[in-house]
């Protein structure tokens, strides 16, 4: 049975058109779930697609070898924590 609070996955950017990279010091935290399993996702880049924001996202537990992908942000399915600090 397929868990209906699963993140929603997003086609990669072609040539990476659009996509705003996160710095190494921008850490922003996302917690998701895909195929039932909890994941906690670092923030690699996003973009915006017709009103909607889709986030690339490494996932723990392992950022060395965790998989990444791109999903869209949903505030129902996914809880955000932002640690980047206010520009000076």
């Amino acid at each position: 049975m397929r868990d209906n609070r699963d993140a929603e996955a997003v086609p990669a950017p072609d040539g990476g058109v659009g996509v705003h990279a996160y710095a190494p010091g921008e850490v922003v935290r996302i917690n998701l779930r895909i195929a039932g399993v909890p994941y906690r996702g670092v923030v690699r880049a996003h973009r915006d697609v017709g009103g909607r924001r889709a986030y690339d996202l490494f996932r723990y537990p392992r950022l060395d070898i965790a998989p990444h992908g791109w999903y869209w942000w949903d505030p129902e399915r996914m809880t955000r924590r932002d640690y980047r600090r206010p520009e000076a």
